[in-house]
């Protein structure tokens, strides 16, 4: 599917992807992908889905230590774990964050950016998500 939005309607945009996840029937985890150029709003995207489970916590990209874990009070999902790939250098390096057991626990929402630096440990099962500009306050969003 493909849309073009503003800024503003990533809200009802990142509410749509939940609620199509939530409706999942699967025994692991909802795997969400974020691709796009440096900018693009994918930190940005993160940040409306955090708001959708009532985050407090202020969601900034992980980018130097990789992995955040936040606490999640939602019928499915227990923890939204939000993931940047951009320093990592192979899929295998999400083996020390425990990817197998994380992809595995059906109680977690991991949001991963940059999943073509570790697209060999991508499962199949994954909601690929990309985004790119439109022009400045314009989004193409495919998924």
């Amino acid at each position: 599917m493909k849309k073009i939005v503003k800024k503003e309607d990533l809200k009802n945009l990142a509410k749509e992807i939940i609620e199509k996840t939530k409706s999942q029937k699967v025994d692991r985890a909802v795997v969400l992908t974020l691709s796009g150029d440096l900018g693009a709003g994918k930190t940005t995207f993160t940040k409306e889905i955090a708001k959708h489970f009532k985050i407090k916590k202020e969601i900034i990209s992980p980018t130097f230590v990789i992995m955040k874990i936040y606490e999640v009070k939602d019928d499915k999902f227990k923890n939204l774990i939000h993931i940047d790939a951009y320093r990592l250098e192979k899929g295998e390096d999400l083996k020390v964050l425990g990817w197998q057991d994380l992809i595995n626990n059906k109680e977690n929402l991991i949001i991963l950016e940059w999943p073509e630096m570790v697209e060999s440990h991508i499962p199949d099962w994954s909601i690929k998500v990309n985004i790119s500009h439109k022009d400045e306050e314009t989004r193409i969003i495919e998924y």
